[in-house]
């Protein structure tokens, strides 16, 4: 269908007719300017006056005529564009230097006849080159094209006015022509509107066949999916068939529950399918076709859900049915081998074990039960072995875990030895005998707590057993922990006083240099700039001393008769950050110091770089002659003598400086702008000279070249189709008026349009 459609618009763009020939410009406006002879504003403004009452003038530009006659090329333009009458053609070629005007109006043409006459010329094209040669070439031998064109323009249309006043009968026929114009021109509008409009509504019709037929057929292919849910449905049902009216209890409750939802379900897809076989919308209804498709969509998932949802329910029971009775076959083949079990670790251990004893008679009651609900409720019986299972897990673990922690309660009471020997030797190695941390109580709780584990091991009781040992554990690692969590805070106590001296030390000899530092500042600059800075020093000075003399606390608090190792981290923590925000601060008052020395700098800087841009720019003045013009002596400003007042005299006051500074170089550059400018002005004076003296060679060059070409010729006029006139080439005559001018000759042909044309 696609490839029909393609096709289709193909033939249809065929019968649109061809607006273009082959090799002829396509028409822009009134003005078509291929030649760019006019800026886009002088494009406007000839395109405001092409249109008079009588006569509407199209412009031309083109490079070249290719070696084709203008009239010749002026004719095929006219008829390419399907001018009328009332339409003038202007033909202006700018590489051939010519002009040709073409027309088809015997009033126009009579009318200027008469002009031409009344101005000393002849008629045919004799008078369309008079006109070019009046009104056109004396623009075009100043490049001025866009004037010409305006006034050759309004030539026309005054000559056109006074033909529309006298041209009587011919008047009329001329209207009558024109008029027949309008009407095969409106007539082809029409034909092109109905070809286009027809070309939308087959387009139309076949986008609604299409689409209508691609749903009816997507409505057939969802019919034939309700009919495979039926077929699924009913093989579901039929599955169920082995156990409807055998299976009891949970699992005859859910196969009733199932083939129950199944037959409704199948009686609503019987039902659907019958409504579908009915008469479906027509194949031009398509939003009813649309609803159609997506309920019936809809409906289809919802059902194909829900079965889904039913077949998972039956693959339930028939796995319960089909694995049921292998799991409690082994269930009973793997109790004998748990008694023997039992039975040698209470002979190995001397303990009752009661309570593994009683989880081996349910394990047995639940197997029995098991078997009993297997052929009629697979269900009920699979839930039953599931919590068989999970007790037998349960029974292989703890007679497992009888073995390991009878053994760990064997040798606790080595496992205690070590631990306190471990924390006796790290107390030992630190000389942490005064710790505030108290190890030995968790060892102690340790030893209470496993005496409480032999009683609920004998019984059996394994849950309470893993709980008192996993404590016995944790407490004799606490206490191993905690012993070498202090050995590690002495070491690091001791560690951090070290680091401590080391960097108040530094940080003292930092301090004396830049108290030095602000001692040579106060030589250089007034009070104003170094008061902050000195503040800045006193004020972490006095608060590096005061942290200092908290090291005598700190030491003791570290030391083993105090044992305060804890205190003593906290406070060295404080003194150590005290340290890093004072070093920090040294350096702002080192950046503060550097920044003033930056500052006087730039502004000595400032003061000799001054110096040398004003030298600069004054032998760049001298070497172009123009001293004269700007007088500037830098000795003599203001600024320079306060600057260099200021600068020989200390303690400087940095503002001030800066301030004046500003000032002083804002006059140089004032000064250097001023020099750049009158630099520049020579410079332009000196290429406009250069330029004009180019263009009056050029001038000269070319009226030479005038004064050697010889004078404009001109043709006659008559015939059927007038041509005439004069152009860069020359003039004709024929029935169809054109006539033309040029820079160089003139010419003319005969034809059915009026012709004429002129060189410049």
């Amino acid at each position: 269908m696609k490839k029909y459609i393609a096709l289709f618009l193909m033939l249809s763009l065929l019968w649109v007719p061809c607006a273009y020939a082959a090799g002829i410009p396509t028409q822009q406006g009134f003005v078509t300017d291929n030649a760019e002879m006019f800026s886009s504003a002088e494009s406007a403004s000839i395109s405001a006056t092409a249109t008079g009452e009588l006569m509407t003038i199209h412009v031309l530009t083109v490079d070249s005529t290719d070696g084709t006659p203008a009239d010749k090329y002026a004719d095929k333009v006219y008829d390419s564009w399907k001018l009328s009458t009332r339409d003038l053609l202007l033909l202006i070629s700018a590489g051939d230097q010519s002009i040709e005007l073409n027309f088809l109006n015997p009033d126009f043409q009579s009318s200027l006849n008469t002009w031409s006459k009344n101005q000393g010329g002849s008629s045919g094209s004799s008078a369309i080159q008079k006109l070019l040669d009046t009104y056109f070439i004396p623009y075009a031998k100043k490049g001025d094209f866009a004037g010409g064109t305006k006034a050759l323009i309004n030539a026309i249309h005054s000559i056109g006015d006074r033909a529309g006043n006298t041209g009587g009968t011919a008047g009329n026929g001329s209207a009558a022509g024109v008029g027949n114009d309008v009407n095969r021109s409106s007539s082809s509008m029409f034909m092109i509107a109905a070809i286009l409009i027809g070309a939308l509504l087959i387009l139309l019709l076949l986008f609604v066949m299409v689409t209508g037929l691609r749903r009816r057929k997507q409505l057939s292919e969802q019919q034939k999916q309700l009919s495979n849910l039926m077929v699924q449905a009913n093989r579901a049902l039929e599955s169920l068939n082995p156990f409807q009216g055998i299976v009891q209890g949970k699992t005859g409750e859910l196969v009733e529950g199932i083939s129950k939802r199944l037959s409704a379900k199948l009686v609503e897809i019987s039902a659907l399918q019958s409504e579908g076989q009915g008469v479906q919308p027509a194949f031009y209804r398509l939003a009813a076709l649309k609803t159609a498709v997506k309920q019936l969509q809809q409906t289809e998932a919802a059902f194909r859900t829900a079965l889904e949802e039913e077949e998972k329910h039956i693959a339930v029971i028939s796995e319960a049915d089909r694995n049921v009775k292998q799991r409690i076959t082994e269930l009973k083949e793997d109790t004998p081998e748990l008694e023997e079990q039992l039975q040698g670790a209470v002979k190995e251990t001397g303990y009752q074990l009661q309570e593994i004893v009683e989880e081996l008679k349910e394990l047995a009651e639940e197997t029995a039960k098991a078997d009993q609900l297997e052929l009629f409720d697979p269900i009920a019986a699979q839930e039953v072995t599931e919590d068989a299972q999970e007790r037998q897990e349960k029974i292989e673990q703890d007679l497992k875990d009888v073995d390991l922690y009878d053994d760990k309660l064997n040798k606790f009471p080595t496992v205690l030895a070590a631990a306190r020997a471990k924390i006796t030797g790290i107390i030992e190695q630190n000389s942490l005998h005064n710790m505030k941390v108290k190890p030995y109580d968790h060892l102690e709780q340790a030893r209470v707590e496993s005496l409480t584990l032999e009683a609920p091991l004998r019984i059996g009781d394994m849950d309470e057993v893993r709980r008192i040992g996993a404590s016995l554990d944790l407490l004799l690692d606490e206490a191993v922990a905690m012993t070498e969590q202090q050995a590690l805070l002495r070491q690091n106590n001791r560690r951090d006083l070290e680091t401590f001296r080391t960097t108040w030390s530094h940080l003292k000899q930092r301090r004396d240099e830049l108290q030095a530092r602000i001692t040579e500042a106060r030589v250089h600059f007034e009070e104003q700039h170094i008061v902050s800075v000195e503040n800045i020093l006193t004020e972490w000075s006095t608060r590096l001393r005061e942290g200092a003399g908290e090291v005598a606390q700190i030491e003791n608090w570290t030391s083993d008769e105090r044992g305060e190792y804890d205190k003593a981290h906290d406070a060295l923590e404080r003194l150590l950050s005290l340290q890093d925000e004072a070093g920090r601060q040294y350096d702002g008052v080192s950046e503060s110091l550097n920044a003033l020395n930056e500052r006087l700098d730039k502004v000595q800087r400032l003061f000799s770089e001054g110096q040398s841009r004003v030298e600069t720019t004054q032998r760049m003045l001298h070497s172009r002659g123009l001293s004269s013009r700007i007088r500037f002596e830098l000795s003599l400003l203001p600024e320079y003598s306060q600057l260099e007042q200021r600068l020989s005299s200390r303690p400087y006051n940095l503002e001030e400086l800066e301030s004046i500074g500003r000032a002083y170089d804002a006059q140089i550059t004032s000064f250097v702008n001023e020099a750049n400018r009158i630099v520049r002005q020579k410079e332009e004076e000196e290429r406009l000279t250069q330029l004009a003296m180019m263009r009056e060679q050029q001038r000269r060059a070319q009226a030479r070249k005038r004064m050697s070409s010889g004078p404009p010729s001109s043709g006659g006029f008559g015939g059927g189709r007038s041509s005439g006139g004069s152009s860069w080439g020359g003039g004709g005559s024929g029935g169809k008026s054109s006539g033309g001018s040029s820079w160089g000759g003139g010419g003319g042909k005969s034809g059915g349009n009026s012709s004429g044309g002129s060189k410049w």
